[in-house]
């Protein structure tokens, strides 16, 4: 992505002023501080839906318009226009949300991320906060505390923030792993229900093929002589066969629900004996040492009670339905049986007659035979579905043997360029590797005055040296302001020569605000698109030119 202007409305005060960038470097310079480096940087930013926590004082974003013009690696071009909340892109006038249009955005770069909630642990499409914050070093929140950790309060309800959105950008997160497990574990629910089916299937077909087999040989009979008799006596049966078959599926699918709900009882019970064994160590530890409940303990029993009550009622509810079926299965059989016994006496009233006796017999073989053959049908079919099933679990299986081998790879791939690259740029500023962090570890460093920020810029230019050659999407890099103590020219060289090494030559576009004294310490001035914040302040001859062009 890249950034080709903003413009800024400030409807409140009727004034304007647009902003155009280079594909390349962008140093935001002004004479001094306090002149808009930063407020153009965070409104940038804002703009293309981060989240910003302070803007400068005298800065309300509130009563401003800001409209992007942007071109994705598609070489296709938009503008975003963001006013507090509400979104639109292009000439759309239907406003998006803070939800869709982090879903354009997802979808213009090309990605889809998705972050782990912080109180459900369920995975859901992040918001456009946690899909810039890697490229974005803010002036007020990101020299102080956790890298990367403080800079939007709208990243709170993601867990294992900023670790699992670096791990989605470097292609190692383990949420595709997931997904690809819970499609392994609904397979294999599946194949669970298969072998029930079929195991029910070959009881019944086993049951017939015995009666087939102990069935005296059948005599022929003159088919034209009784065609009258066995047509009568068809319907009859088939009538009769149809109720008794469908009554006999319905037994087994209810079988087979009753197998599964007893399956799933008889865990829950060995879930509650478990809990309760666990429940009584945590008493008995207690009563041993003679001392109060640690808070843990007194954690772990709550958490074990609740777990109890839980799993309780989830065994009274299996209790419910089991018993409901049961009842159900019994009812089914009643009437299965009713059929039955009406058949049985058709069959008595035919035994009166030899000719209708040997059309009986005739009738039974050939309709036993029809159903055995029927009933092998199906469990053919069954048997080459649950192959199917088995077949694609296993390739799934594969595929994520292959993924996290793949991950793993490339996960020691990062740590070990990690650790090159911080050699390289602790050596360039000075200092000692062994006090920073290893790849992936955001915690806050101590120190204090610039040496406290020498440590961050080092760790920020790390991370986006890496993020320059790995990352799975590009926006545009920007460092706020690092200086915010006195600084010695000694050390500001050190700095700013590292800026110029490992930040302002990325391939990736770039923006950094400096102040006009610091130009001194850069050597390529030259090769730089420079803003010069004073000759762009909001303006009333700008407003109505901007506004217009705006709201066409």
């Amino acid at each position: 992505m890249l950034i080709e202007s903003l413009t800024i409305l400030d409807y409140s005060e009727k004034k304007g002023t647009r902003f155009d960038f280079s594909d390349g470097t962008n140093l935001i310079v002004s004479n001094g501080n306090k002149k808009g480096k930063s407020s153009l940087l965070k409104s940038i930013y804002y703009a293309l839906g981060f989240d910003i926590r302070h803007f400068p004082s005298g800065w309300n974003e509130k009563n401003k318009v800001f409209q992007l013009e942007v071109k994705f690696d598609d070489r296709s071009t938009h503008t975003i226009l963001r006013q507090e909340n509400h979104f639109k892109i292009d000439s759309d006038s239907t406003p998006l949300t803070v939800k869709e249009y982090s879903r354009w955005l997802q979808t213009s770069l090309g990605i889809d991320m998705k972050l782990p909630n912080t109180n459900t642990k369920k995975l859901n499409s992040a918001y456009s906060s946690a899909v810039i914050l890697p490229f974005y070093v803010d002036q007020d929140d990101s020299w102080d505390g956790n890298l990367y950790r403080s800079v939007s309060d709208s990243l709170g309800q993601y867990r294992n923030i900023p670790k699992s959105i670096f791990e989605y950008l470097f292609s190692i997160s383990d949420t595709d792993v997931q997904e690809l497990e819970n499609q392994i574990n609904k397979l294999a629910e599946l194949i669970k229900e298969k072998d029930i089916t079929i195991r029910h299937l070959s009881n019944l077909l086993n049951h017939y093929i015995k009666e087939i087999s102990e069935t005296p040989k059948i005599v022929e009979i003159d088919k034209t002589q009784f065609n009258k008799e066995i047509k009568y006596y068809l319907d009859l049966v088939d009538s009769y066969s149809k109720k008794i078959s469908s009554y006999r599926t319905k037994l087994i699918k209810k079988q087979k629900e009753l197998d599964i709900l007893h399956n799933d009882y008889d865990e829950l019970h060995q879930l509650l004996n478990i809990s309760k064994r666990r429940h009584k160590e945590i008493e008995s530890e207690c009563q041993y040492c003679h001392s109060k409940l640690t808070r843990e303990q007194s954690l772990t029993r709550l958490d074990l009670k609740n777990n109890e009550f839980e799993i309780v009622l989830l065994q009274d509810t299996i209790f419910k339905k089991i018993e409901n079926l049961k009842t159900e299965v019994m009812t089914i059989q009643s009437n299965q049986n009713s059929l039955e016994l009406e058949l049985d006496l058709l069959h008595k009233r035919i035994k009166e007659s030899k000719r209708l006796s040997t059309i009986d017999e005739y009738i039974n073989a050939k309709a036993k035979t029809a159903t055995a053959s029927e009933m092998k049908k199906v469990l053919e079919e069954e048997q080459a579905i649950r192959i199917e099933l088995e077949s694609e679990k296993k390739s799934v299986q594969d595929r994520k043997r292959e993924l996290l081998k793949e991950k793993g790879s490339l996960r020691e791939q990062l740590k070990t360029e990690f650790e090159d690259i911080k050699n390289q740029i602790h050596y360039s500023m000075n200092l000692n590797a062994s006090d920073e962090f290893s790849f992936l570890q955001f915690k806050k460093i101590n120190g204090s005055g610039m040496d406290k920020n020498t440590k961050y810029l080092a760790n920020y230019l790390i991370y986006i040296s890496l993020i320059e050659k790995y990352s799975i999407y590009k926006i545009p890099f920007c460092i706020d302001s690092f200086i915010k103590n006195e600084i010695s020219p000694d050390t500001a060289e050190v700095l700013f020569s590292a800026i110029e090494n490992y930040f302002l030559p990325l391939k990736n576009q770039v923006f950094f605000s400096i102040v006009t004294d610091n130009l001194q310490y850069l050597k390529n001035t030259d090769q730089y698109n420079i803003v010069q914040i004073e000759n762009y302040r909001l303006n009333e001859q700008n407003y109505d030119l901007l506004s217009t062009q705006l709201f066409k």
